[in-house]
């Protein structure tokens, strides 16, 4: 049964990869142009004498592994597109799950990345004096629970943007913006002012990468962390399944 999820992932991949591995080459640059400014401001932030709670080995790893596991952070699927391309519909003419297709795809076009751009800098990490191994082992149910959270949030924006087809663009516009933010992969939830990281990582979005750096550096507790995330992960997938039930039924989609 699990031959059909593979073949739609290898057919991911090699869609991705079909004009070579140069394709990718913007992709890793972007990546690139994004950290080494980040990294040089936590530096800064850090030798300012701005008293924070998270040291600058913390601060430097979780921005290194935030940008070489960026799109397990905060997941994006094709989802976004889907109503202008006809693949929304095509979904329900296939013999297998709407949500096992796009998880399978998304995988698949992770999977390029992943060995070209992240394994590498993994590797190369130790040489630019960046700490890249996990402080605890909790760091792989807390990626795996942070992933699916990040899929049920897909469905759930996905219904939003059914329900109001003409304006998918914007909707994933604002998705992005606040997801950006809120979960934590952008800015470390421990070093926001006025003691907003108290209540601010227990909003659903909290569970998503911000949760995994965070125990990826040391800089939260497992006790805290796992139990949010499988609790958002039961709310937010329930809620997307019954929504997405009822949304399918709205559908309209746009293209040739």
């Amino acid at each position: 049964m699990i031959r059909k999820y593979m073949a739609t992932a290898r057919m991911a991949v090699q869609d991705k990869t079909n004009g070579g591995a140069w394709y990718l080459l913007p992709d890793i640059v972007m990546k690139v142009i994004y950290l080494v400014p980040v990294m040089f401001i936590w530096r800064s932030l850090a030798e300012s004498g701005y008293e924070i709670e998270m040291s600058v080995t913390q601060l430097l790893s979780y921005t290194y592994v935030n940008a070489l596991l960026t799109d397990l952070m905060v997941v994006e699927t094709c989802l976004s597109a889907w109503n202008y391309d006809t693949k929304s519909m095509e979904m329900f003419t296939r013999p297998m799950p709407a949500f096992g297709q796009v998880i399978s795809r998304t995988i698949g076009e992770w999977t390029p990345m992943l060995v070209l751009f992240s394994a590498p800098m993994f590797l190369a990490a130790p040489l630019l004096g960046i700490q890249v191994l996990p402080e605890t082992l909790w760091v792989v149910p807390s990626l795996a629970l942070s992933v699916s959270l990040g899929f049920a949030f897909e469905f759930l924006f996905y219904c939003v943007t059914i329900r109001l087809r003409n304006v998918a663009w914007l909707t994933y516009v604002i998705r992005s913006a606040v997801v950006s933010f809120f979960s934590g992969t952008v800015i470390p939830f421990k070093i926001l002012p006025f003691g907003m990281d108290r209540w601010i990582d227990y909003q659903p979005f909290g569970s998503l990468g911000g949760a995994f750096l965070s125990l990826y550096v040391g800089s939260a507790e497992v006790s805290r962390v796992i139990p949010l995330q499988l609790f958002w992960n039961i709310v937010i997938w329930t809620a997307a399944a019954l929504w997405f039930r009822k949304s399918r039924e709205r559908m309209v989609s746009f293209g040739g």
